[in-house]
């Protein structure tokens, strides 16, 4: 009996091969479209999501209120909070002091912990964590050889087998073997770990004991273990919460444990640490991770979105050619209802024909997802290693999906066909009636170019965003400088290095800093200088670097100058935005003026420079000063003028590797890491152009295999209409006008949509664009002219029949 069903199904679907072939087309082209951003989806929402204790496990933030009502909020912690924690608040289970990431750089010695050089150095980007042995009580990451308890001592690294192999060659060789971190600190290797389950945001691959970090805080981070007002991102505390305690009464205890160890402190602003789940660490963009990589769950949710949209676009194609074709298996249907047939029958026989229309199209969608999965690194910047994605759990999803698509599109269809009375078959056609009014799938043709459209609206404002970021005056300049990483530990060659680079023509300005002018960076402090007994009202950011810095950045000054690019008595330079949060109107007014710091003594300030971005145009600009501070001179800028980069960066290389042999060569160019700021933004516009190219190719089929019913349907009518004289233009107007109605409809559907969520998407930029009127109109004129060309084809195909051939057929 299912036999016979499949037989009866397959000469059908041969019989009309070519409406086939249009939905198994679009169908697995909507098929591999919603599985690869499912996919991404999965990855994103199974961060750390391998922890046994994983709802149970919080990260203690804190959240900060000053007098003006401004608000800021931090992961970190000031290193004596973790054991105070243990002594103020008992019912957690655990508290886990981590500090990440390091960053560092790692040369291998091997056997020898004195070798003095070696030629294998590593620069470990968003690598090094220095954690205690409780730390994996808490998470699940196995260990290979060793145990955690091996990290109670001080100087001591566990490395992942990748990294161990990376190092060593074999892994098992690993052990009792030495390296050193950042020219400072020797460590002896004393375990290795499994690779850590992806994805995760705790990288392992270089963990290092916390006890290294008691010896000497001032080598992993700033401040040290009895300072409560020195707080630094990276210094972030875990804890296990107990099964049956609530975080709001754990929320409590902290309140109360701000009170009592800040409220007494000198500071102007309301300190109170607060629980953040496990599970939110990847998506809370307020927090940083250990990876520097968050991502908001609305940014997820509106991947999941468009997937959706492109699967029901895809659905709807079936819906639409499958419905148009009923017209013509009307009579099919009377006979069999004459003959016997059940209802039930029938619609199960158009299950049948839906089921192996579906089944070939995933089996061809998955095919395509396949090959198209290495796009995902570049759209989503993930990894690309098909084992992360094609799992059992896969299987499962792609046979409920099958069942959900046959479902989804056979059921109108099949419903419709399998309710047609016999008496009304035979006594006239079902055809007129079945194509005037609005029906069901000229409102789904309407939803298919709305939701095309959006993507396309959604598109042209971003990439007009993007490029208005990437023009913004941001008041430095960023082109032709390269920056490098430095090492403190050798600034006393800093001078040397400066003035070898400055005998190279192509170097027209060096500096060192701590952070380039706009940075991801955000020191700050609270201030005094109106009163310097009394601090203002809002904190203050700061940036330290030597006296060349306005110079190879190209700042320019309101009043006063720099200071001298070797002085070593602190004087600061501040912006403009300073002088306006504080209501200074003249520049010039406060050069001589004394500004405090925190708890410092009271400097001079000898120039105000012209406001420049600080962070990226999502911010306002802070107010700022800038200062001289040696051992925080991590960054060097190098101002380049050169017709020959490649050879210039050459000539850079070897005057570095000359002057600092220890120290492994890391340079890029400023513009470089600019454009890093907006990388979120721009694989989101990757993703509409994308998509949106995909969704007018699917929407585009449907309305081609459309036009081919209409003009099929309508061949006598159009015989008869050139006998009398209907020119071809004339009939290609009339096929065409009724969908061209229907795009019209999107476009005023498509539009206000679109602009409210592009508005809404522009809030996150304090620098942004207005959103135009002819971003609509440019959208709705595409959208028109690609289904024009589209029904076009099949209307001209039509018009030009024979009218002899077309009142012949049958």
């Amino acid at each position: 009996m299912l036999l016979n069903y499949i037989k009866i199904a397959w000469r059908n679907l041969v019989r009309k091969r070519a409406f086939t072939l249009l939905n198994t087309l679009g169908l697995s082209v909507g098929v591999a479209a919603a599985l690869l951003l499912f996919l991404v989806v999965r990855y994103e929402l199974s961060f750390d999501t391998f922890h046994t204790h994983y709802d149970r496990i919080y990260r203690v933030a804190r959240h900060d209120i000053y007098p003006n009502g401004n608000e800021s909020f931090t992961p970190g912690s000031a290193l004596p909070v973790a054991a105070a924690l243990k002594t103020d608040i008992l019912q957690f289970e655990k508290v886990v002091p981590v500090y990440g990431t390091l960053d560092p750089q790692v040369t291998v010695l091997g056997s020898d912990s004195k070798a003095t050089n070696s030629n294998s150095k590593f620069i470990e980007r968003n690598e090094g964590l220095l954690v205690e042995p409780d730390f994996f009580n808490l998470f699940d990451f196995h260990w290979i050889l060793g145990r955690p308890d091996v990290l109670s001592r001080p100087n001591v690294v566990v490395l992942s087998k990748t990294y161990a192999e990376k190092y060593f060659n074999d892994y098992q060789q690993a052990i009792g073997k030495y390296i050193r971190i950042n020219n400072q600190t020797t460590m002896q290797v004393v375990g290795v770990l499994e690779d850590a389950p992806k994805p995760t945001d705790f990288p392992t691959n270089l963990v290092i004991s916390y006890a290294s970090k008691r010896a000497r805080p001032d080598l992993f981070g700033f401040g040290d273990f009895n300072n409560w007002g020195s707080t630094s991102s990276n210094d972030q505390i875990f804890v296990l919460m107990p099964e049956k305690f609530s975080v709001a009464s754990a929320n409590v205890l902290l309140d109360k444990f701000a009170n009592k160890h800040y409220e007494n402190r000198k500071s102007n602003d309301r300190k109170t640490h607060f629980l953040s789940p496990l599970a939110d660490m990847h998506y809370d963009d307020r927090l940083s991770n250990f990876t520097s990589k968050t991502v908001p769950k609305q940014r997820i949710q509106n991947i999941a979105v468009v997937g959706i949209l492109i699967l029901l676009m895809a659905c709807i194609n079936f819906i639409n050619i499958y419905s148009a074709l009923a017209t013509r298996r009307a009579k099919e249907v009377g006979v069999r209802k004459v003959l016997g047939s059940q209802k039930w029958q029938l619609v199960f026989q158009f299950l049948i024909e839906t089921f192996l229309v579906v089944l070939a199209s995933v089996s061809l969608g998955v095919m395509l997802a396949y090959w198209a999965l290495p796009l995902i690194e570049q759209v989503f910047d993930i990894p690309t290693d098909p084992s992360l994605y094609f799992t059992p759990a896969i299987g499962l999803y792609l046979i409920g999906l099958l069942l959900v698509l046959t479902l989804l599109s056979g059921a109108y269809p099949s419903l419709i066909l399998s309710s047609f009375s016999p008496l009304e078959v035979f006594r006239k056609s079902l055809s007129k009636g079945w194509m005037r009014g609005v029906s069901l799938r000229q409102g789904l043709i309407v939803f298919q170019f709305a939701t095309a459209l959006v993507l396309i609206i959604s598109t042209v404002i971003n990439l007009r965003q993007m490029n208005y970021v990437s023009r913004l005056n941001l008041g430095f300049e960023k082109e032709g400088v390269f920056t490098l990483n430095m090492d403190t530990e050798y600034r006393t060659r800093y001078n040397t290095f400066r003035n070898e680079l400055l005998r190279l023509p192509e170097v027209k300005a060096v500096s060192f800093s701590s952070d380039h002018p706009s940075s991801e960076n955000n020191w700050r402090s609270s201030f005094a200088f109106t009163n310097l007994s009394k601090e203002e009202d809002f904190e203050i950011s700061m940036k330290y670097a030597d006296g060349d810095y306005f110079t190879t950045y190209g700042m320019k000054f309101l009043a006063g100058g720099p200071y001298a690019v070797n002085d070593t008595i602190n004087k600061l330079v501040v912006n403009e935005t300073l002088l306006k949060k504080l209501n200074i109107k003249n520049p010039e007014s406060v050069i001589g003026k004394k500004l405090r710091v925190g708890g410092s003594e009271p400097t001079s300030i000898v120039g105000v420079v012209k406001d420049f971005h600080t962070q990226s145009a999502k911010e306002a600009i802070n107010p700022m000063l800038i200062t001289i501070a040696d051992k925080f001179y991590w960054d060097g800028g190098i101002k380049i003028q050169s017709k020959n980069l490649p050879q210039t960066v050459d000539r850079i290389k070897s005057v570095y590797e000359k002057t600092f042999p220890e120290v492994a060569f890391n340079g890029k160019f400023y513009d470089e890491s600019i454009n890093n700021y907006y990388k979120a933004e721009r694989q989101m516009g990757l993703l509409y152009q994308v998509f949106a190219g995909l969704t007018i190719f699917i929407a585009c089929l449907g309305l081609f295999g459309l036009a081919a019913f209409t003009a099929e349907a309508r061949t006598k009518e159009i015989g008869v209409r050139k006998v009398l004289g209907a020119s071809v233009v004339s009939i290609v107007s009339l096929l065409s006008k009724d969908f061209l109605k229907l795009v019209v409809v999107a476009i005023l559907i498509a539009s206000p949509i679109a602009w409210y969520l592009m508005q809404s998407w522009l809030q996150d930029f304090q620098y942004r664009i207005g959103i135009e009127w002819w971003v609509f109109a440019l959208a709705g004129l595409l959208a028109i002219v690609i289904a024009l060309l589209t029904v076009s084809f099949q209307s001209i195909k039509a018009a030009l029949v024979n009218p002899v051939k077309s009142l012949r057929s049958e």
